[in-house]
């Protein structure tokens, strides 16, 4: 007796018919029907003009850290792929929302309460300004973070997604107004960093001069140590210099997938 199990001949070419050539893997007492993932549309590729796929390119990678739109069509051609993006987007956005807070908070600390020690005065001018810049941009942040909030949930709807669907630059433009709470709150803390830390460098006082520099020099040694193994790093290297061999966390799909093979042939030699 043969180990595989029955398959009608007619119904499984019908079968795959019906599923674009979809291949048909036989097992003991199983039959495993893989399907084909979509191909992501050609509106959402890069334009095929030198000029606007730099454009392209450049928007992408500013917007997504990727060079194109694959990975989130990856995201999206999931079963409710879309709705999950939106949902987590939300759910971090409120969370961003306090941190804005707090933060505008401290900034309108440092405006409202005088220096306690004259040879840091982040009163001065150049600190003041500084200061009063990130408060501009933090009360800007959580406007745009509570507009996103209540306009955020029409962005769930397949609607939506089937008219995003139609132009590469409409989506750009749909990822532009979801990053710009995003791109806020980074400008009003950097703002505010920059503004101690020219206070620090400003002081009439050495050693203030001096634990500024060494603190900002240690911080400077962390970001760039946490940002070496970061799939950024990865992303930017292939794409100034063009290296198509470098190893990326997305080659081990691959492996996923055998694995993933691997344990269903296992499952299906199951006993008896």
């Amino acid at each position: 007796m043969s180990d595989v199990g029955p398959c009608d001949t007619l119904k499984c070419s019908q079968t795959l018919d019906a599923h674009n050539n979809t291949p048909c893997i036989h097992r003991s007492r199983n039959v495993i029907c893989t399907k084909q993932p979509k191909p992501i549309p050609t509106r959402w590729r890069p334009p095929s003009s030198p000029f606007p796929r730099l454009i392209f390119h450049i928007m992408c990678f500013c917007l997504t850290l990727h060079s194109d739109l694959d990975f989130m069509w990856k995201i999206f051609r999931e079963p409710n792929g879309w709705e999950k993006f939106h949902t987590l987007y939300l759910t971090q956005i409120n969370q961003l929302s306090t941190v804005q807070g707090l933060l505008l908070t401290t900034v309108a600390i440092f405006m409202s309460t005088p220096p306690p020690v004259k040879e840091i005065d982040y009163s001065a001018s150049r600190p003041y300004t500084l200061l009063s810049e990130s408060l501009v941009f933090s009360l800007f942040g959580l406007l745009s973070q509570l507009y996103t909030s209540v306009v955020g949930h029409s962005y769930r709807k397949q609607k939506t997604f089937k008219v995003l669907k139609r132009n590469r630059w409409l989506f750009l433009c749909h990822i532009i107004v979801l990053s710009i709470p995003v791109y806020i709150f980074g400008m009003s803390l950097l703002l505010l960093i920059f503004a101690i830390s020219v206070t620090g460098f400003l002081s009439s006082s050495t050693s203030a001069r001096m634990f500024t520099g060494a603190t900002f020099a240690l911080l400077f040694v962390c970001l760039f140590a946490s940002i070496l193994p970061s799939p950024f790093y990865s992303r930017l290297y292939k794409m100034l210099w063009g290296i198509t061999n470098y190893v990326d966390d997305d080659d081990d799909d691959g492996d996923d997938d055998e694995l993933d093979k691997e344990h269903s042939e296992k499952e299906a030699k199951g006993p008896a």
